[in-house]
């Protein structure tokens, strides 16, 4: 397998550079992403189908689900929540390895993807969870803070004149403070955005791996986010395409007052993993990319990986050159 050309790289070359990856290993791929893709089955499978019969159940109104049934879907949702996101770090891991064999010119395989995380895969789960926790703790504070200065301007409210235009202040500075809250958790993503592949690619520590991505990332974020953002529209799009011909038979039926077919719901869970499995792997392609491109610009990476390909020892006269 031929090596890619080790150089700094722009949008529109970053972006024809993954879909090239993603085209000449496309099986390899989709085999990584098929695996965390089908754990969303039965858990979509069962939303749709009580989704269904709580809408469109024969002769009876719409009725709303107890508390105790919402509380112990709540607590459900969340652990499922938590095993995907473990289940996906470890495939960004896989499809991590994948593209940097593949970029650097060297033949992977799934098992081989999936094997290279062995030594590291509490570090990686480590990595997620401290990001989880760093992102969506901001965002809470954000929720708290919100939730306080509103109930106090409430307060202000009821107790002064021109009530309407002070809820229309009030209502305007909590969607500036939600939309605060959302803007920091892009940026923090941002700055975390190559954690994972520099865990993988240069065996760090957890802490050691986030202050590497913060390091690359700098002054390098809004390209990653563009990047990043045109490769999950593309994604999205399949996803949809995959997913909309199904999901269109359920609403008809439901629109209809019928209940949805079991197949139906069934079709449409799996017709989701499939779209997941098919397009997700291009969003992670590209932060592998962007992790390759910024220490080719901050580092000279591609010196250094030309250096060290001359300085290994050719092959002697008539030799067949190792696997």
């Amino acid at each position: 397998m031929e090596a890619a050309e080790l150089r700094p790289l722009s949008l529109g070359e970053l972006l024809d550079r993954t879909f090239t990856l993603y085209r000449n290993n496309f099986w390899l791929f989709v085999g990584i992403m098929a695996i965390p893709a089908s754990f969303g089955i039965p858990v979509n499978y069962l939303l749709l189908s009580f989704q269904g019969a709580m809408l469109s159940a024969p002769g009876k109104p719409p009725q709303m689900p107890s508390p105790g049934l919402i509380l112990g879907a709540a607590a459900g949702y969340f652990a499922y929540l938590i095993l995907v996101i473990s289940v996906y770090a470890i495939a960004v891991a896989a499809v991590t390895h994948a593209v940097s064999e593949a970029y650097l010119g060297r033949a992977s395989t799934v098992r081989a993807s999936y094997r290279s995380i062995e030594g590291k895969f509490w570090r990686l789960i480590g990595v997620v969870f401290n990001i989880a926790i760093r992102i969506f703790g901001i965002l809470i504070l954000v929720m708290m803070v919100v939730g306080g200065v509103g109930g106090v301007l409430i307060a202000a409210t009821a107790a002064s004149t021109g009530q309407a235009v002070m809820a229309a202040a009030i209502g305007l500075f909590v969607i500036l403070l939600y939309g605060f809250g959302i803007a920091a958790g892009v940026y923090l993503a941002l700055r975390y955005a190559v954690s994972i592949p520099a865990l993988m690619l240069e065996n760090l520590s957890v802490l050691a791996a986030v202050r590497r991505s913060v390091q690359l990332t700098r002054g390098r974020r809004g390209h990653i986010f563009i990047a990043f953002l045109l490769a999950w529209i593309v994604g999205l799009v399949g996803y949809i395409v995959f997913q909309a011909p199904f999901s269109i038979a359920t609403m008809i039926d439901v629109f209809s007052s019928r209940h949805p077919p079991t197949w139906l719901a069934l079709a449409t869970a799996v017709a989701g993993a499939v779209g997941g499995a098919t397009t997700g792997p291009i969003s992670m392609i590209v932060l592998v990319l962007c992790y390759y491109d910024t220490r080719i610009r901050k580092e000279a990476f591609d010196l250094q990986f030309m250096m060290a390909s001359l300085d290994r020892p050719s092959p002697a006269a008539g030799a067949v050159p190792s696997a």
